[in-house]
């Protein structure tokens, strides 16, 4: 089951696209993330180094930034955990340090089976790591191979079908092999909108969306979302190629909009912007997803101050600006060691990556001295509940036999943009004081992706 507005990618409207590309991965040079093949370890340590795989999309054809957040805040995990003399250390000796092996698949499925195959085959690691992938095409193989894939970034629906991969949220879906959620049918929460709804007082809002497949599927999902809720819901839709943004700031001001939500990429949410601008429309949210929550935000809307304001986001774990509690405390001095030129990039998804890292590494102490694939797959699936030392909403992967009905207890965090923030740098301010108590009782609504 997912949450409404959870992790999904931006920029949907550029996934066909990259479906024909036949790039192979490459194995990244580990100098390029800063981190050297770990030596035997300090005399003493438990046993040889541990050996974990990342998969990310670095030169995909989004291009930039977009795919490479979890691996950076995995690598930085890693790598502090190294400098503490590893897993299982006591005093800084006596543990078994992580090797990482990394490799980029090009953002394509023939380079993802290449980067599969490479990791799984040659270099036989435990488990893959908070990877972050355009095309998931070698899930199968992973799965049928045993290997715990943890901590994955949900981009397209792999982690909702196969036994063994681990998204960063949990699940309770069946994930048999065969079909995604229950027999080809998936399921959103609508906390996100409950949470503007009341905590707002918001009532009507609009969806804008590109006359694209893959955009007009997450825009639908959005209105079945808000309606479910309540809400008086305007649809616009604008061509791709020539979007008429002016139309749309028009429709949304004869509607009074209160709420925005979009299935576009930042090219299209600016072009949104400045239309509204010119035409005096201004919105009490514009609510964007995870990907867009990152420090980029002050130069992606440096041309639209006014919109960028408006933007709140959600997520189900910790805010990555809020270092009073330990474990972000912990990442930020990490990136900051590590990656000091990753300040301005910092991120949700770099967050996340840090806490795929850390679920990895507590399944891997509770094996002790063998750990194993089977054993690190056998922690994943245990009843308790996890939250990543306080990083995630707790939460495991028991699968329901049957889909869900009636409420569900769904809980969130909030945060959105103040320029007044980080002594007028400007910066994400957590707007829920206890992430953990801010739930709500929402209805689970069917969609089929």
């Amino acid at each position: 089951m997912r949450r409404a507005l959870g992790v999904v990618l931006t920029l949907l409207v550029l996934l066909a696209a990259a479906t024909g590309l036949t790039a192979c991965g490459s194995r990244l040079p580990l100098k390029d993330f800063g981190t050297a093949p770990a030596a035997a370890g300090p005399a003493g340590q438990a046993g040889p180094p541990i050996p974990v795989g990342i998969v990310t999309s670095v030169s995909s054809p989004i291009g930039g930034d977009a795919f490479t957040g979890p691996l950076y805040g995995a690598q930085a995990f890693f790598r502090a955990l190294n400098d503490a003399g590893g897993i299982g250390a006591v005093g800084g000796a006596g543990g078994r340090q992580v090797k990482v092996f990394t490799c980029d698949d090009s953002g394509a499925g023939i380079g993802n089976q290449s980067c599969v195959h490479q990791l799984v085959d040659q270099d036989h690691v435990v488990a893959l790591v908070s990877g972050s992938v355009l095309q998931y095409a070698g899930a199968s193989y992973v799965s049928s191979q045993g290997v715990p894939d943890i901590g994955g970034i949900t981009i397209g629906t792999a982690y909702d079908q196969y036994p063994h991969l681990y998204q960063i949220y949990g699940s309770d879906e069946p994930r048999n092999g065969r079909t995604v959620g229950w027999n080809g049918v998936m399921y959103q929460t609508t906390e996100v909108y409950r949470y503007f709804k009341e905590r707002l007082g918001l009532s009507r809002a609009v969806v804008v969306s590109y006359n694209q497949a893959d955009s007009a599927r997450y825009a639908a999902e959005l209105t079945q979302g808000l309606k479910a809720e309540g809400y008086d819901v305007l649809s616009e839709t604008v061509d791709f190629a020539l979007p008429d943004f002016a139309a749309v700031a028009a429709g949304m001001k004869a509607d009074h909009a209160q709420l925005l939500l979009d299935a576009m990429d930042v090219r299209g949410n600016t072009g949104l912007c400045q239309a509204m601008a010119s035409a005096g429309v201004t919105v009490s949210a514009k609510v964007t997803n995870e990907q867009n929550w990152s420090e980029q935000v002050r130069q992606d809307y440096r041309q639209v101050p006014g919109c960028r304001a408006a933007l709140w986001t959600t997520s189900d774990a910790r805010n990555y600006e809020d270092v009073q509690y330990p474990a972000v405390a912990a990442f930020r001095a990490a990136v900051q060691k590590y990656y000091p030129d990753r300040q301005g990039q910092l991120s949700e998804w770099e967050l996340l990556g840090w806490a795929g890292a850390q679920w990895f590494t507590d399944a891997a102490a509770s094996c002790g001295a063998n750990v194993t694939r089977s054993c690190v797959d056998a922690y994943m699936n245990r009843p308790e509940l996890y939250d990543a030392h306080g990083v995630l909403i707790p939460t495991d992967f028991v699968p329901r036999a049957t889909p869900p009905s009636g409420p569900q207890h769904a809980c969130l965090n909030v945060a959105r943009w103040e320029d007044s923030a980080q002594g007028g740098k400007g910066g994400w301010v957590t707007q829920t004081p206890d992430m953990n108590a801010n739930c709500f009782a929402v209805p689970a609504l069917p969609f089929r992706p």
